[in-house]
């Protein structure tokens, strides 16, 4: 059933967390993570519970997706003060580091991309995926802890999410561009994860 379809069979204005991100097409933490964060209208009950407003999520959902927020992400001042903050930043040689920079500028642009053509476009996601699987390999080479690893990535995931999330949650197609982009990272961190494993097991 589609999401549209999903949000027609709602009898009741107010939804539950599972309610609205089944609309949403994602899952029940991301949604909470939005809500806690601003970026998503929520009111809460009486008992403390989240509810959403089903006409807010359709006009989110019907609009079309907005182009390009994303430029100059990957390699902003702030991505690269936290790098820099980070005790292990240090021993990486500057080879490396250009590498890795060029690696996800080229992910935000991909990112980009599929988000104005359309998740229907399967060359981006697996440019995508391919990206990340360079992105593991190079990380592997860094000496750094899963945990490390997956901490770098979230850290750029979070900008992302927030650079979509701007300007404040109702412009047209916000949702939607955040579902997609959360969609997209995930493969890219599957495939991140998946090259690191077998590069730190060479």
């Amino acid at each position: 059933m589609g999401n549209l379809e999903a949000a027609g069979k709602v009898k009741s204005r107010w939804l539950t967390l599972g309610e609205a991100a089944q609309i949403l097409g994602v899952d029940a933490t991301t949604l909470r993570g939005w809500a806690d964060a601003g970026k998503i209208r929520v009111f809460r009950t009486p008992g403390g519970h989240r509810r959403f407003d089903s006409a807010d999520l359709e006009s989110l959902i019907q609009s079309p997706a907005p182009r390009g927020r994303l430029g100059g992400l990957a390699g902003s001042p702030s991505a690269r003060e936290w790098l820099a903050s980070q005790a292990w930043y240090a021993r990486i040689d500057e080879s490396s580091r250009v590498r890795v920079r060029a690696f996800c500028t080229e992910l935000m642009q991909t990112l980009a991309s599929h988000l104005a053509d359309g998740p229907a476009n399967l060359d981006r996601l697996e440019r995508g995926r391919q990206l990340g699987a360079a992105l593991g390999r190079e990380v592997a080479r860094w000496g750094l802890s899963p945990a490390q690893s997956t901490e770098v990535f979230l850290y750029f995931k979070r900008h992302v999410t927030d650079a979509l999330a701007a300007p404040p949650m109702g412009a047209p197609g916000q949702v939607r561009s955040m579902r997609d982009a959360d969609t997209f990272l995930g493969e890219v961190l599957q495939a991140m994860i998946t090259s690191y494993e077998r590069g730190a097991s060479d």
